[in-house]
């Protein structure tokens, strides 16, 4: 019964630590360019993205009018 129960547990403990490290593999972020400002003349979007972290998968949106189609693009390099 011992061993049964040593088995359980370290299979749990290794599906526990999958589980954890899962969410950060496989989670892209959307990012909205320009941040809160949202995409605006004569803003410096070089010192912007100079400030951001971007990983494969995630996605760069322009906010231009909340009413007009939102281009994106991922970033798939």
């Amino acid at each position: 019964m011992g061993r049964s129960n040593l088995t359980t547990v370290v299979a749990f403990a290794f599906l526990a630590t999958l589980l954890v490290m899962l969410p950060e593999t496989v989670s892209a972020k959307r990012y909205i360019v320009g941040g809160s400002m949202g995409w605006a003349p004569n803003y410096n979007y070089t010192l912007w993205a100079a400030n951001q972290t971007f990983y494969l998968g995630d996605w760069l949106c322009i906010l231009r009018y909340l009413w007009l189609d939102t281009p994106q693009l991922a970033i798939d390099r």
